[in-house]
């Protein structure tokens, strides 16, 4: 019964997994729903929100693997949870008035706090699995937020099926503020210190007392010296971009209650994407970590170039006067094509990022060493989302030509992530990778 504890890795994945669902969870139903919610003509104003919001994660996550070494992940996570309902409460606020200053400020919050939530739930994926389970619990992470997101995407289909009007009614937001809102006892109550993490035969993860914030930051320069890393900046940047080319197009295209049905089509694809790619990423028939990674970004590669092929010919038979949005219902003749795509990206944003995830991962198990990673590859990923976001935003580029960049941006990381499989990844004993027992059962705790 030694799963039960509390401290056991497995457990502490779990509960970091259900406080990424309440929030980011939520958020990506939001997201998805298209202009935060509101109505068509709020698209811009969710796409500037947005673009601060990333901004500022981008250049937050550069040092948040430090702040997580230091406050340990549980204040992290209470930190990290302050930003998600009050972003929901901006989108609300501007659905009613109109005005846009609040929506910039709750990104410019979330920018600040998401990053740190991210990082501590990547530190908690990366350095509390061993090398065997790495993959489940990163697709852990992911299908528990692809859960929250199928359970707000259900509640806003249901409140908006028969809204009269063209955003979502006031229900909707303050339903997702309560729900967010229950993340801070999960954090308080559930997560535990690193150090008191125990596997399932009494021994210890790798822990590192603290060094003081200065050594914190100076370890910060071994990410730029790594190449592996510096390459995997492509992936990283655009490992999220479906989200954001999914929630335009389904703001701009349809009308409110099909864009509530094509969202929940959406989240629970991510979800089923990451709950199919995790037995690959883990095969213990494919004894060498290598082999896995080659194979799950081949697998990956084919529906990433699926769908941006697929997207481009839809965008081509569909052209968009941004001006003058269609807003299609569910019975009219493009939605069927869309239905398919919608499948696709929401596939697409899972494994790709599960993927990059998991090859972040390989490369070391000090969980020092990973918690600077994970803050890295989550401030990379802001700025892909930033850039797109800003782009769309601006307006300057139609949606054929930021879909083709996505397609190009996404296919040259395809490239970049099997050179780091090939070259940088390494099979590994627990005890042996980094010259440290980061992940091996017998470690005996530092003191």
């Amino acid at each position: 019964m030694a799963i039960k504890r509390l401290n056991n890795p497995l457990v502490q994945n779990f509960l970091a997994s259900v406080i990424v669902s309440l929030l980011p969870g939520i958020y990506v139903a939001l997201t998805v729903l298209g202009a935060g919610g509101g109505p068509s003509n709020a698209t811009r104003m969710a796409n500037i929100s947005n673009s601060v919001l990333y901004a500022i994660y981008f250049t937050f996550g550069l040092f948040s693997g430090s702040v997580v070494s230091t406050i340990g992940p549980r204040y992290t996570f209470l930190i990290g949870s302050l930003g998600y309902p009050v972003f929901v409460g901006s989108m609300w606020y501007f659905s009613n008035t109109g005005h846009i200053w609040f929506p910039i400020f709750g990104g410019a919050l979330l920018g600040m706090t998401a990053v740190l939530l991210w990082t501590a739930a990547g530190f908690i994926a990366f350095s509390y699995a061993t090398e065997q389970k790495k993959g489940a619990y990163i697709s852990m992470q992911w299908g528990l937020l692809s859960f929250g997101s199928t359970l707000a995407s259900l509640v806003a289909f249901g409140i908006n099926y028969n809204a009269p009007v063209v955003k979502c009614p006031d229900s909707v937001y303050i339903a997702f503020i309560v729900i967010m809102c229950l993340s801070f006892f999960v954090a308080f109550f559930g997560i535990v210190k690193p150090s008191d993490v125990r596997r399932e035969d009494g021994s210890a993860i790798a822990h590192h007392e603290h060094k003081g914030w200065l050594t914190e930051l100076k370890n910060q320069r071994q990410i730029f010296m790594d190449w592996r890393m510096l390459v995997l900046v492509i992936p990283m940047f655009g490992s999220e971009i479906a989200l954001i080319i999914f929630s335009t197009l389904n703001s701009l295209y349809f009308n409110v209650r099909t864009r509530s049905l094509n969202s929940l089509v959406f989240v629970i694809m991510q979800g089923i994407g990451a709950i199919a790619i995790a037995p690959l990423l883990d095969s213990q028939k494919f004894r060498s970590r290598k082999i896995r990674g080659l194979i799950s970004t081949a697998v990956m590669g084919v529906f990433t170039v699926a769908t941006w092929i697929g997207l481009l010919v839809w965008l081509d038979n569909n052209p968009l006067d941004p001006l003058s949005p269609p807003l299609w219902s569910y019975a009219e003749p493009p939605f069927g094509g869309f239905i398919v795509l919608t499948l696709l990206l929401g596939i697409n944003m899972t494994i790709y990022q599960v993927v990059v995830q998991w090859i972040v991962a390989a490369l070391s198990n000090d969980p020092e060493t990973l918690a600077r990673y994970a803050g890295f590859s989550k401030g990379c990923l802001a700025g892909g989302l930033c850039a797109i976001f800003g782009t769309e935003a601006a307006g300057t580029l139609t949606q054929m030509d930021v879909t083709a960049f996505c397609f190009v941006l996404q296919g040259t990381g395809l490239v970049c992530m099997i050179c780091v499989c090939w070259f940088g990844v390494k099979d590994t004993k627990e005890d042996s990778d980094d010259g440290i027992a980061a992940s091996v059962t017998d470690f005996s705790e530092r003191k």
